[in-house]
């Protein structure tokens, strides 16, 4: 017991004090180190969830629905969920992680990353759809004193406040399972995870801690070399579920030879890697791609 506390202690003083987009490239991790590092994702699932509906509106014809619930460690969290018109019975259902400096609200409409193409193409192919505000983002911008995730990152350079938002938007995101899996009208044993830039980082961590994600596809996913909490790092537990990596060849978040080597390091071959002819910003076809994707293996 004395060890893993202080191992413990170790990895979060890592985890806390590494360059946030650093160049320098760390040790593969250890076995035991990595158990530590997946328990910090875990949380009591008997914490109340304390849901309500906050409001209604609607995607074209398709219903949605605005929510909150608490989160395990403070605060609230705000999102939506939209489910196909006329849906009959439980349908499967599709979570969105956004970037950063976006929110749930992209995956409405946004010309950056086309998200609104995939909310409406999964709706239509009978998914429900489901997007949060990850921690420090849109709604949630106060628990971050308003500051702009980006320049927290990028100027500010606060790399503890950057791994709890990571940290307590994957824990976010297990809950909203708990939250499906209370209602009626989701088919909670097939649940779908799309993440774009830093979702795609999170899509990730979220596939290697939460068993109850069957498919997942993380889009541009950033390098963040020299990050214990890398993508790289998570790789090892994403084979067992099928795994679809959009990723482009011009990106200036990471390198093709970067991409290769994270879906390498993915076991198994239940894996697809697709390389586009683009910056971050993916072309717009690459959404009917992943809608076509998840309705094959989701």
């Amino acid at each position: 017991m004395f060890r893993q506390l202080m191992l413990i202690g170790t990895l979060l003083g890592t985890l806390l004090s590494v360059p946030l987009l650093g160049h320098t490239q760390t040790a593969p991790m250890g076995d035991e180190a990595y158990g530590l590092l997946k328990q910090l994702h875990a949380y009591d699932a008997d914490f109340p969830l304390n849901a309500r509906t906050v409001g209604y509106g609607k995607v074209d014809e398709h219903p949605l629905e605005r929510f909150v619930f608490d989160s395990f460690h403070h605060g609230a969290v705000p999102g939506w969920l939209a489910k196909p018109a006329n849906a009959d019975g439980p349908v499967p259902v599709v979570m969105l992680l956004h970037g950063l400096n976006g929110n749930k609200q992209q995956w409405l409409g946004d010309t950056f990353t086309h998200g609104g193409e995939i909310t409406r193409g999964l709706l239509e192919e009978g998914y429900a759809v489901l997007a949060l505000d990850a921690q420090y983002h849109g709604e949630r911008a106060v628990y971050n004193d308003y500051v702009n995730p980006a320049e927290m990152i990028f100027q500010r350079q606060w790399a503890m406040r950057y791994t709890h938002m990571l940290l307590q938007s994957v824990v976010d995101y297990r809950r909203a399972i708990d939250y499906l899996t209370s209602r009626g009208d989701i088919d909670a044993a097939r649940v779908g995870v799309t993440g774009y830039s830093m979702g795609g980082h999170m899509t990730f961590i979220l596939g290697a801690v939460e068993p109850r994600v069957q498919a997942s596809v993380a889009c541009v996913v950033p390098a963040t070399v020299g990050m214990p909490t890398a993508a790289l790092t998570f790789a090892r537990d994403m084979g067992s579920d099928p795994l679809l990596m959009m990723m482009a060849e011009n990106d200036q978040f990471y390198s093709v030879e970067q991409a290769q080597a994270l879906f390498d390091a993915v076991p198994g071959d239940n894996k697809t890697l697709r390389l586009w002819d683009s910056g971050h910003s993916l072309p717009a076809a690459y959404t009917g791609e992943v809608v076509d994707w998840l309705s094959e293996h989701l």
